[in-house]
């Protein structure tokens, strides 16, 4: 499964704690590193990621061990390949269409 996962920040980060949070979240993207068709962080806090899941589990998972996640709000947004869309758009219209 694709999904574009975003994620901004939602509470600061304590400051003792940001040195491990970021080393965490280093080793993080390393682990997952090959999940990723894109991968970003945003100016000012916050990033996203074009994931490659198995399933549903595995991208729970990917979220969870996040260590910013547990300070951020977290948008998941599946998706399908754009020309896919279009053509299952396509379909569903013409079926509707003939029904008419």
């Amino acid at each position: 499964m694709q999904a574009l996962v975003t994620a901004s920040p939602r509470f600061q980060v304590p400051p003792d704690q940001l040195p491990s949070i970021v080393d965490g979240a280093i080793e993080w993207y390393e682990r997952y590193r090959d999940k990723f068709t894109a991968f970003g962080t945003f100016p000012g806090g916050g990033g996203f990621g074009v994931v490659e899941a198995a399933d549903e589990a595995e991208l729970n998972r990917m979220i969870i061990e996040m260590p910013f996640s547990w300070f951020s709000d977290v948008e998941v947004r599946p998706f399908v390949d754009g020309g896919e869309g279009f053509q299952q758009l396509k379909q569903a219209v013409d079926a509707m269409t003939a029904i008419a």
